[in-house]
């Protein structure tokens, strides 16, 4: 510390000493040098306090580094400049100096408190992605360069996620994270749970037109204390798009395999006042016998802003028949389902001080129609008709919540809740049957430094069958510096049975009474690295410990499945992630995931769903210019399952920026790889498809 400081911060008893004062002043070459010159002694300190080595100062006309003690001096300054002060990692800051002023201390914020890209997912109000102690991956759906129709197309980007397609385009898709089963990923509309009773197989049967989404964000591991049942391997949120003034998108393509598509979105703002509406059409007439689909989704959602709170009102509604040839056994079968969505949130409250009051109800009815052979079927050397092995289910649920989020202060924040559940099915399968689950949960985030960050939650869920289920969650992260944050987690969830699991009967296929709900505890340690220059690298170590999973299984010699309780599985894995970007236009990003897991079957069973998982997977995405009128991307993927080798897949796209109008040509498998999301069910080879999308306004 120099003598300058000793005289400024000397004892009030020693400073009334003027003699000694002028003494130690005098005695100060600093001091008087500073005075002499107009030299201003500039202290940058990070949060915590700590000293800012190699932080950048500059006047304009002068340009200077502080030392490892976070010290720097500029000298012959006039009264009233501003210096600006950077750091790598460090949000920058402009000071004004004011006349007769000789030293000044300034503190940096983190870069990652600056404005950045905000998420809901797993968090208790909306806070910046690199602030989240999980591992949490942010889609955007909203691509204003390239064009995409398919949800299953923009999840494929995550490493950790497994798209396991059995109609093209999510006419079916199961969605795996993490080597979970489809049935333990919970699926969300703005934080409403879209999961169907009857099965999870229809978890991905989303009611919204592609266009109406704003972004996908993908929570890795447990978010049962939030969400409740289902949130095992993760939760994926679709957040739908808020309109900020007029705008009109219109598209439409054709390609091979008899596709063709039309979309078109707009929406406006007056006022308080917002609208948003949607629709997409897709056709294809299969690139197999019994594999043709169409698709009809709408969605219209209503925004009101008021000084009080904010409403919001989203009607939703899809149709999807489509060709199941091969989907569940040797069978041409067919299906057809739809889905009826509404949901109504309430905020009261703009939490400044006085916190924050939300009301959410929601319904959801989908209807699934389902022929075991779409020609008939010969079982014993009988011929039955199609319609002796329809299955046609209802499926209706009501949810209400409730929720109240407070910051104490910008350390403390805390929220608590409720929900109610109702899941009613209508089956001539299941039979008519309904149950109810009410839960309630309490978190809080604390920052009790601006480099510490912590998270702990705890939810109650109880229903009439099972008593109940408690799922507790930690969350911690630390900023080491220059970027660098090292993370941890851990939490409790769990699933209780679908109808299908419990119910289902059919020649191959045997539900079961006597499951109990599954259990799992969730645990992942990771680092990242942020640079300024747009770099990002993060790598994660996780481990799922479940007890009582539920799969299908069939004993040695005999033809059936039938729905089971494993004692316990194993998953253990790492997941790493690298991303650059080049300026605004350009970037390259990947991601790989090792999955290893615990066997533990009967002598000779065969497990149906639980060991399908992708061992090793990668995703590999660019995107840039091409010249001065064309923009590419690119996804490179490849995976390996335990009964295959390693399959490659290239899609890309190629598009056009004359103004409003966007002719776009996309070839998804452009390698023409032989593959397959299920053992013996063949997915489509090279595929061409093109078009235009016009902005209108």
């Amino acid at each position: 510390m120099s003598a300058t400081w000793a005289c400024v911060r000397a004892p009030a008893s020693v400073v009334r000493l003027f003699g000694l004062v002028a003494l130690c002043c005098w005695a100060s070459p600093a001091f008087a040098q500073d005075q002499a010159q107009g030299c201003l002694l500039i202290t940058v300190l990070d949060p915590d306090g700590l000293a800012v080595s190699g932080a950048r100062l500059s006047t304009g006309s002068q340009q200077t580094e502080t030392a490892a003690s976070g010290e720097a001096r500029i000298c012959a300054v006039d009264p009233g400049p501003k210096i600006l002060v950077e750091a790598d990692e460090f949000a920058s800051q402009t000071i004004i100096v004011s006349s007769g002023e000789t030293a000044v201390t300034v503190r940096l914020e983190l870069a990652a408190r600056r404005a950045e890209s905000t998420v809901v997912t797993g968090e208790i109000k909306p806070i910046q992605l690199r602030e989240v102690n999980r591992t949490l991956q942010l889609l955007n759906a909203d691509d204003p360069d390239v064009p995409a129709w398919s949800f299953p197309d923009l999840l494929k980007q995550d490493s950790s996620v497994d798209m396991r397609e059995r109609g093209s385009d999510g006419a079916q898709a199961d969605l795996s994270i993490r080597g979970s089963s489809f049935d333990q990923v919970l699926v969300l509309i703005n934080g409403f749970r879209v999961n169907d009773p009857q099965t999870g197989h229809h978890s991905m049967d989303l009611p919204l037109p592609f266009e109406s989404v704003q972004q996908v964000e993908v929570l890795h591991g447990s978010g049962a204390t939030l969400y409740g049942s289902d949130a095992v391997g993760g939760t994926v949120n679709f957040v739908t798009k808020t309109p900020l003034g007029r705008n009109l998108k219109l598209m439409g393509g054709l390609g091979g395999f008899g596709w063709n598509r039309f979309s078109a979105v707009g929406g406006f703002r007056v006022g308080a006042w917002g609208q948003q509406v949607s629709v997409s059409r897709d056709f294809s007439t299969g690139f197999d016998v019994g594999r043709d689909f169409r698709n009809l989704a709408v969605s219209s959602e209503t925004f009101i802003d008021e000084s009080f709170g904010s409403t919001s009102i989203l009607f939703a509604y899809n149709d999807r028949p489509f060709g199941a040839n091969g989907f569940y056994g040797p069978w041409n079968s067919w299906e057809e389902t739809g889905t009826k969505f509404l949901s109504v949130s309430q905020t009261v409250g703009r939490d400044g001080g006085s916190g924050q009051h939300r009301f959410g109800f929601a319904f959801r009815r989908h209807n699934d129609r389902f022929l075991l052979c779409k020609p008939g079927c010969v079982f014993g050397g009988t011929q039955f008709l199609p319609e002796d092995f329809e299955n046609r289910h209802q499926t209706n649920v009501y949810q209400g919540n409730y929720s109240f989020t407070k910051s104490l202060n910008d350390r403390v924040t805390w929220s608590a809740g409720a929900q109610f559940l109702s899941e009613g099915i209508d089956s001539n399968v299941a039979g008519q049957r309904r149950r109810e689950r009410g839960s309630a949960f309490v978190m809080f985030n604390l920052r009790p430094s601006d480099r510490l960050t912590l998270s702990l939650g705890l939810r109650e869920e109880v229903w009439k069958k099972w008593r109940g289920e408690t799922s507790p969650t930690v969350a911690v992260g630390y900023w080491l510096g220059r970027g660098v944050k090292v993370r941890g987690q851990l939490g409790r969830a769990f699933r209780i049975p679908t109808y299908t699991d419990l119910y289902h009967r059919d020649p191959g296929n045997v539900g079961n009474e006597n499951l109990v709900p599954e259990t799992a505890w969730n645990y992942e340690v990771g680092a990242d690295w942020y640079h300024g220059s747009g770099t990002k690298l993060s790598a994660v170590w996780f481990q799922r410990r479940e007890n009582n999973t539920i799969d299908w299984v069939r004993d040695e010699g005999s033809p059936v499945f039938q729905a089971r309780n494993f004692q316990e599985l194993n998953f253990n894995g790492g997941e790493f992630f690298a991303e650059k970007r080049f300026g605004r236009s350009a970037s390259v990003g990947a991601g790989f995931t090792l999955i290893r897991a615990s066997r533990k079957l009967p002598v000779n069973a065969v497990s149906r769903y639980t060991f399908n998982f992708p061992r090793e997977q990668l995703s590999a995405v660019y995107r840039g210019p091409l010249g001065k009128y064309l923009l590419v991307k690119m996804r490179f993927g490849a995976y390996t399952r335990e009964w295959q080798s390693v399959k490659p897949l290239w899609d890309a796209s190629l598009i056009g920026t004359l103004g409003r109008w966007e002719p776009f040509i996309q070839a998804s498998n452009l390698l023409d790889t032989s593959h397959e999301a299920f053992q013996g069910l063949q997915q489509p080879g090279r595929w061409i498809r093109g078009g235009v999308q016009v902005r209108v306004f």
